[in-house]
């Protein structure tokens, strides 16, 4: 639902054509998805530069226009569970039959071989299996789910990064390949020190709350201040540090002195005392003079006021004839000489059926999604 339409998103803002691929009567369940009164505002977001075909996969001629579009596509992505894509002539052999030079990305819970794979998943489950539930979170409390689709939207950035690595060997080889891609294995691969330690050091690593709990003797804590809102202050070197002890003790903030043997613990409570009586936007005002970083933990509210957000173009205007003017993230990364774009909103389901001579509609029964053939991309979903 969001792994490889994001992918597929991320080409589509660099000028990738993709070709949304969608069930009968029923679309991409996002469409469904936000709050009660907008709900498909969030599609309309996450599906920008995209065209949209209701087909029947399960169907022969839904199965027969798939297999015509990858004739001309450039990548395939799908976000079934290993098998289905088979099941409809639409597997790796098939793909690479009908043209070899075509890339498939393939997203699935746990991969296309291993005793895992036909198991389904999500992102949420891919968090958890990858490691990063259980470090996220306080040590005396249970691990907890980042507050959006963390897992999902890291595997789709990998994917949209493997079908660039598999298109760039496509100019000198000739012929597509198939990336095999999890949703777990992206997390894996980020939290690279996890099962080292544990074999190295016997470090069975769990939740260290907002502490980096191997960051030795700097600190990077969220901590409270007297207006309700929180401030990061990330002290990652010792200069950092030592920046946090002399504003501290400056100030009769600390009570101590002779700065390496003062416990990181006890700078700790000392910066979040003075934090707790303090404006969060006089703080980090202060903390920045004298040399410490530190940031107010944004809100929506505050991101879309932000003067730097504004320099940025980080917003970008857009117009629904459903919910009217409003902006959404611009396109990442930013190239000097062929900038992305949003050209247009997630479409209406079906509305490029006629454009792309999509044959006749029936009600797939199916209960998976598909994401993608893409650059001439294609995304079924």
């Amino acid at each position: 639902m969001i792994a490889g339409p994001f992918a597929a998103s991320l080409l589509g803002d660099h000028g990738a054509e993709v070709i949304k691929i969608e069930r009968p009567n029923q679309g991409d369940s996002l469409r469904k998805m936000g709050p009660r009164n907008a709900r498909g505002l969030w599609f309309e977001v996450s599906a920008r530069n995209k065209k949209s075909v209701e087909v029947d996969l399960g169907s022969a001629d839904g199965a027969a226009f798939a297999r015509e579009l990858v004739q001309s596509a450039d990548v395939v992505i799908e976000n079934y569970r290993p098998g289905v894509m088979e099941q409809w002539g639409l597997g790796w052999e098939d793909i690479h039959a009908i043209n070899p030079r075509a890339v498939m990305l393939r997203i699935s819970g746990f991969g296309q071989s291993g005793p895992y794979s036909a198991r389904p998943g999500f992102g949420k489950i891919s968090e958890a299996f990858s490691g990063a539930t259980n470090l996220t979170g306080y040590t005396d409390g249970p691990p907890v789910h980042p507050g959006y689709s963390h897992g999902d939207l890291v595997t789709g950035v990998f994917g949209a990064f493997g079908v660039m690595l598999a298109l760039h060997e496509r100019n000198t080889s000739g012929l597509g390949q198939m990336i095999d891609l999890p949703l777990y294995e992206g997390l894996f691969r980020m939290i690279d020190w996890q099962v080292p330690f544990l074999e190295v050091l016997g470090i069975d690593s769990t939740r260290a709350g907002a502490s980096f709990p191997f960051a030795g003797g700097f600190i990077t804590e969220i901590l409270p201040t007297i207006d309700g809102k929180f401030v990061v202050v990330s002290a990652a070197t010792g200069k950092h540090v030592g920046n946090v002890v002399a504003f501290l003790q400056e100030g009769g903030h600390l009570q101590v002195t002779g700065e390496d043997d003062i416990p990181v613990s006890v700078i700790k409570d000392a910066l979040g005392a003075w934090l707790g009586t303090q404006n969060s936007e006089e703080a980090v005002n202060s903390l920045k003079s004298v040399g410490v970083i530190a940031e107010k933990v944004s809100k929506p509210s505050d991101i879309a006021q932000d003067p730097h957000i504004a320099a940025r173009h980080n917003l970008v205007p857009v117009h629904s004839e459903e919910y009217g003017k409003f902006t959404v993230p611009a396109p990442v990364p930013r190239l000097s000489r062929t900038p992305g774009q949003v050209r247009s909103l997630g479409p209406k389901l079906g509305a490029h059926n006629k454009l792309l001579n999509a044959p006749p509609t029936k009600i797939n029964v199916g209960p998976e999604s598909l994401s993608a053939l893409s650059v001439g991309a294609v995304e079924a979903g």
